[in-house]
Order: C-alpha cells, then structure tokens, then sequence
C-alpha cells in the first residue's frame, strides 16, 4: 500500500510539470497511466479489508479497446479544437473519478485479487483515459449554443511532417499556445507561406473551446 502512496505522489508531481508542454507527451501518458492504475489500485486494497465475498474470476482486458476505437472518430478533430490540448488533460483528469468508481462497482462482482489483476485494473485507466477526453471533443465539435465567427490571425510557420502518410500543418498563437497546431490540405499548405494571414471560421462549442471548421486565406475573406 505505501508502495502505491509513493508511486501516486512521484507521479503526480512529474505530471505537473510534463503535461505543460506537447513535447512532452511521450511521458505524460504513460506517467498518468501510472497514477490511474495505483490510485485504482490503492482503492481495492482499501476495499477488500471490508468485503470477503465470493466473486468471479473475469478478464475484462477487453474494456482498453473501447477507449481505443473512441480515438479513431475523434483524432483529426482534436488538432481543429482550439485549445484541445489542454482540453484533452482536463478530462484525462476527470477520467481519474470515472475509473475509480468503475473500479468499485466491479470490486462488488469480480475477484481482482488473482494473475489478472494488474491487466484488468490498467484496462479500465485506459479505457476512461481514452473515451472521456474523445467523448468530450466530440460533444464540443457538435454541441453548440452559439453560431460561427470569422477571426483573423497569422501564420507563425508551416510544416510537412512524413510518417506513414504526409501531413500538412500550420502553426498559429492563440490563448492557450503561442504554436497551436492545425492540419491543412495539401492545395492549402503550397498556396500560403509563413507569416501569412489567414481567416478561420470558428465555432465555440458547448465546453468553452472553438473548433475551427474552416481555414483560408485572408484576400478570399
């Protein structure tokens, strides 16, 4: 138990400080992972001292797959919110309270006390880690109490980026980052350059954040 108290506060106190910069994305997942999975884990320990039932012996491993397939609908849209970043970790940490009454309401019917336990537990991280953040970008693309507006900026710079496929962005400074990322087009990305203005057309979604669905030039405005 101490050896999950530990773990928690390390973890807790990387994470203030990772999750302030995208760069650092490689470590803040696998670091928040970390702290849902003992969090969950400390919470059962606390729970089994106060129940000695007979329970079932399941394997919901499974469970990490919906929060998987909830990022294939959602993952370009998050590079169109404004803000998604920081939208996308105040969920995660939201998800933290979704996991840990999951984890108690499986507590009352499944034995979590066998060979299945660390992946049954860090199934159900995932999966609250993954749906809620995809949940929430979803709604706010889609929900909305306000009509659209134009708003005029400027390029920092573009970028082409090859992995699998060619992607093509552009960087610009909003309130939450000075290089906020957003995917263009290729037609799009050879027509501007850097420093160019441009108009995006903006829709502020029912959780505060605007979702750009529109981006051009500033002499087609």
């Amino acid at each position: 138990m101490y050896r999950s108290i530990i773990l928690i506060t390390i973890s807790a106190f990387i994470l203030f400080f990772s999750i302030q910069d995208f760069g650092f994305m490689f470590l803040s997942i696998p670091i928040f992972l970390t702290l849902s999975y003992n969090l969950s884990d400390f919470s059962l320990r606390i729970l089994s001292k106060k129940r000695n039932t007979i329970k079932k012996n399941k394997n919901i491993e499974f469970l990490s797959f919906v929060g998987i397939i909830s990022s294939l609908f959602t993952l370009r849209d998050f590079e169109q919110t404004i803000g998604g970043y920081n939208l996308f970790w105040k969920l995660a940490f939201l998800s933290l309270i979704f996991s840990l009454i999951c984890i108690s309401i499986l507590n009352k019917h499944i034995n979590f006390d066998n060979e299945k336990r660390f992946y049954n537990i860090l199934s159900v991280c995932i999966c609250f880690f993954l749906l809620l953040p995809n949940l929430g970008i979803f709604i706010n693309k889609y929900v909305s109490l306000e009509t659209e507006n134009k708003q005029i900026t400027t390029i920092n710079y573009k970028q082409e980026s090859h992995s699998r496929s060619t992607s093509y962005s552009i960087f610009i400074r909003t309130e939450f980052d000075k290089n906020e990322r957003l995917d263009v087009n290729k037609d799009f990305f050879n027509s501007i350059n850097n420093n160019q203005i441009i108009a995006l057309t903006l829709k502020k979604g029912i959780l505060g954040y605007n979702y750009v669905s529109k981006i051009e030039k500033k002499n087609n405005f």
